[in-house]
């Protein structure tokens, strides 16, 4: 099969170009190298957003559903866990070579962010190997699960963040920093007023795997989680590639949205990224139909909106 747009990346850049593409009829797949879509948005789902127009302080989760909501509705495909590896243009076809499978594509945007963002481990020098296997480094979803005995290990902005969730949740909280806590007063301000206890933990002693969880200098910890940096995967681009306005790029039929197009005044916001979307969308369907109106008419007397309405 051969896709009028191939979208790559699965944040809300990505989803709503992909919602937006199929709304315009053209055919769409969205790739994305995780097994969940949603990007970075996965990090922050319990805090509220004040910065979407008339939804203010909606949960990031809430506002997350409702993208996918959209895009369900709509005609494009999705593939997951494809992690893509190479693309090259053969006229008039863009070739996208991924972990799983390789696909033909006359357009590409580009809704790549930062990258698959894949969690460091703590080297074996500083915590034994069998504690390191217990040792969880997903997102926690704190607030499905009974009040239990938790232990951060980090000295992240986002380790910082999950220690205050798990407290709000109504968890013992300890967090475990090898460095010193040198963050935003915001974050600094919360942990204090919960109360949340901060040990060194180069100076604890004593790592030991006990049942379901962990001891650290004989305290019982029921889950252990560790967030101590990050590393990124993206996709190896030309050097060649330039981007132009409009998200346009210098490689005729690739187009870029989100946070990894860089341009003056670019607002590295959800909101900005939605309309990255858009704009993207429509230099697309301009390069695939020179003939068709850049903008479509609105949504209001759009009859595919009413299709999908059911």
């Amino acid at each position: 099969m051969i896709y009028d747009v191939c979208v790559i990346g699965g944040g809300p850049a990505g989803i709503f170009s992909a919602y937006y593409s199929a709304s315009r009829g053209l055919k769409t797949i969205l790739l994305e190298a995780d097994d969940k879509l949603g990007g970075r948005m996965h990090y922050f789902l319990d805090y509220p957003l004040y910065d979407i127009p008339g939804l203010f302080g909606i949960r990031a989760q809430t506002y997350l559903d409702g993208l996918l909501h959209q895009l369900q509705k709509s005609d494009a495909s999705v593939m997951y866990n494809a992690f893509v590896t190479n693309i090259e243009k053969h006229e008039p076809y863009f070739s996208i070579q991924t972990s799983s499978n390789n696909l033909l594509a006359k357009t590409i945007i580009l809704a790549t962010g930062n990258g698959v963002i894949v969690p460091k481990k703590i080297s074996a020098m500083k915590i034994p190997l069998d504690i390191q296997q217990k040792i969880r480094y997903d997102i926690p979803q704190f607030e499905d699960q009974l009040a239990k005995k938790i232990a951060i290990i980090g000295h992240t902005p986002t380790a910082i963040e999950w220690a205050i969730q798990a407290k709000k949740c109504g968890h013992e909280v300890s967090l475990y920093a090898y460095k010193t806590l040198t963050l935003q007063p915001i974050l600094i301000d919360e942990i204090k007023r919960l109360c949340i206890q901060v040990i060194h933990y180069k100076n604890t002693k004593s790592w030991v795997s006990v049942r379901e969880g962990i001891e650290i200098d004989r305290i019982y910890y029921a889950e252990v989680y560790a967030h101590i940096g990050t590393k990124k995967l993206t996709i190896s681009l030309p050097e060649t590639l330039h981007q132009l306005d409009n998200g346009k790029t210098s490689t005729s039929g690739m187009f870029i949205a989100g946070d990894s197009r860089n341009e003056y005044g670019k607002q590295k916001l959800i909101i900005g990224a939605i309309h990255d979307a858009m704009q993207a969308v429509n230099e697309a369907n301009l390069y695939l139909h020179p003939d068709h109106m850049y903008q479509p008419i609105v949504s209001t007397h759009h009859p595919i909106f009413k299709e999908w309405d059911h």
